[in-house]
């Protein structure tokens, strides 16, 4: 009894393949570039591998046995599969099929990003987008632990080993009551909003927000009046029962409508979104993804 285990070369497939398809050996060989007797010893030791004549040789033709029928429209299966796997690998590898784990932090996923992620997915339907919304604190973890391939997130101190571009800039604007006094006014600067009761951020879930707050109030001088720290998107929620204002990124005013009204805000810093990565990543879907953003980002400038 013949071990099933034992080793099919590509090359002796091969060969059966060819003298199947043409069942003439002269012909099959010439195909594979090769001469008639080392052809023919190939088929030789897949018959003597199998353990049955596989072609039945006469001087005037050649014709499969039952036998080499079986493995002829086997073979055939495994050649389609074979080439489907290259097929599928080589998209992969150049970035348009697979999986694609993105982290999304809170604001991100309110922002344009949601439409550009949308066109690539239209783009790339092979390639498995998965979204994972996350604070940006933790995504380096997430990153480095291999949960997500690509963060879109607000900045965060540099870390050794992640890579970070920036992807887009959005103004701040004023988010206020609809019933509030100056919720009709079309535009508030920033030393006004400073003598308004604030809701400010977390330094803990909201780092960045928090240290953009101090700078632009810090450029203009002034102290803001913060009378409460949140994180998004229950700062929001605090701003709707009342219990003050709150400067947020212009995506927000995406999250809610009435009773809230977002005013743009003169004076102000804007507020940046990166994409990180480990350092040296060869994900290509994420590399692809990232490099079109850019693009659409250059074109828009």
């Amino acid at each position: 009894m013949k071990n099933d285990s034992m080793f099919l070369d590509d090359r002796m497939l091969a060969c059966f393949c060819a003298a199947a398809r043409t069942l003439h050996f002269g012909r099959a060989a010439a195909s594979l570039h090769m001469s008639q007797p080392p052809f023919s010893q190939q088929i030789k030791r897949l018959e003597e591998l199998i353990g049955a004549p596989l072609f039945e040789r006469t001087t005037r033709s050649v014709r499969l046995t039952p036998a080499g029928a079986v493995m002829a429209e086997h073979a055939a299966e495994l050649a389609a599969r074979t080439a489907a796997m290259l097929r599928a690998t080589r998209r992969a590898a150049h970035g348009d099929s697979g999986p694609l784990k993105v982290g999304l932090a809170p604001t991100a996923a309110y922002s344009a990003l949601a439409d550009s992620l949308y066109r690539y997915r239209c783009d790339h339907p092979e390639v498995e987008l998965d979204l994972h919304e996350a604070n940006s604190v933790e995504m380096t973890a997430l990153l480095r632990s291999h949960h997500i391939d690509l963060a879109f997130m607000r900045p965060m101190p540099p870390e050794t080993g992640i890579d970070t571009v920036e992807i887009s800039r959005e103004p701040m604007m004023l988010a206020v009551r609809s019933d509030h006094p100056w919720a009709r006014r079309g535009r508030i600067r920033l030393h006004e909003a400073a003598s308004l009761p604030l809701i400010g951020y977390s330094q803990q879930a909201s780092p960045y927000f928090r240290q953009l707050l101090i700078e632009m109030f810090a450029a203009i001088g002034q102290r803001p009046r913060i009378v409460r720290e949140s994180m998004i998107p229950t700062l929001l929620t605090l701003v709707e029962i009342g219990a003050g204002a709150a400067i947020v990124p212009r995506s927000l005013s995406r999250m809610r409508g009435e009773p809230l009204t977002f005013l743009p805000l003169g004076g102000g810093l804007p507020a940046r979104l990166v994409a990180a990565s480990l350092a040296g990543s060869n994900h290509a879907a994420a590399q692809g993804l990232l490099a079109e953003l850019r693009s659409r980002m250059a074109q828009a400038a």
